[in-house]
């Protein structure tokens, strides 16, 4: 889904691969680089997850002492995240320790569309029968899609994808990241009809997210720590996308 990171190009500490479920943490600024109509501000240490992959950025507020921001967008910039600023109450300076702290709604939202992703990728493959290529995706708080190289229409199949999906939901499977050499990554997803294809050939160290058993990508993205955290998958839709790709739309619906 989202290609892997290659942890020693990043200064920052990601605290969201230490622990998704971090909603405030404390940081010091290392940066602060005026923009156009906003401020850009990179941190020793952050739980914001940055755009990237399909799935977009978090929001919510950092804090000093004696100013207040809204975090607008979180981008990669040099190899860091750079955290853009909006709404900016009082002087922000470089060195200042800030407090940040995540809109938890919007990052849950996104965290279980993330992982039904994941889970419903293979649910599709089952409910054909066949190992169907994923040739885009992307993740979003409402609604989440998948692009399959797939001739015709999924839509006959819906209950019977919906009904494999939701039985791993219920198995409350536990969701595994580890970090892999790149050969090693390359034959562990090959198991479960994945592969390493779009990830950049410089990218030798590749984070694994896996649900047990069932399907494992190389991804950077936020996943909730088990599958009963989606409480159902619901399937939305679907499109044709031009000749031979097939888009699905679906949400994982709050516990």
């Amino acid at each position: 889904m989202i290609p892997s990171l290659e942890p020693e190009k990043v200064t920052t500490r990601l605290l969201y691969y230490e622990d998704a479920y971090i909603k405030q943490f404390e940081a010091k600024i290392t940066e602060v680089i005026c923009m156009n109509n906003s401020v850009g501000l990179v941190l020793d240490q952050t739980a914001f997850y940055p755009v990237g992959g399909g799935q977009p950025a978090d929001k919510g507020v950092v804090k000093g002492e004696n100013w207040k921001a809204n975090v607008v967008d979180v981008q990669w910039r040099d190899g860091n995240p750079l955290h853009i600023v909006g709404d900016v109450e009082g002087e922000i300076k470089e060195n200042d320790d800030v407090v940040g702290v995540l809109d938890w709604e919007r990052r849950s939202a996104l965290m279980r569309n993330h992982t039904a992703a994941h889970l419903i990728s293979e649910a599709i493959r089952q409910a054909v029968g066949n190992p169907i290529a994923i040739v885009g995706s992307a993740v979003n708080v409402d609604k989440s899609r998948l692009d399959l190289a797939y001739e015709g229409s999924l839509r006959e199949l819906f209950p019977k994808i919906e009904t494999i999906a939701n039985k791993i939901v219920k198995e409350n499977r536990p969701i595994l990241m580890s970090i892999m050499s790149r050969d090693e990554a390359e034959e562990y997803v090959n198991r479960f009809h994945e592969s390493l294809k779009t990830l950049p050939a410089a990218v030798q160290k590749v984070r694994i997210v896996e649900i047990e058993g069932w399907h494992a990508c190389a991804c950077g993205g936020t996943h909730v720590k088990r599958t009963g955290e989606l409480g159902a998958i619901r399937v939305l839709g679907r499109a044709a996308k031009g000749k031979g790709v097939e888009r699905i739309e679906f949400v994982a619906q709050s516990p």
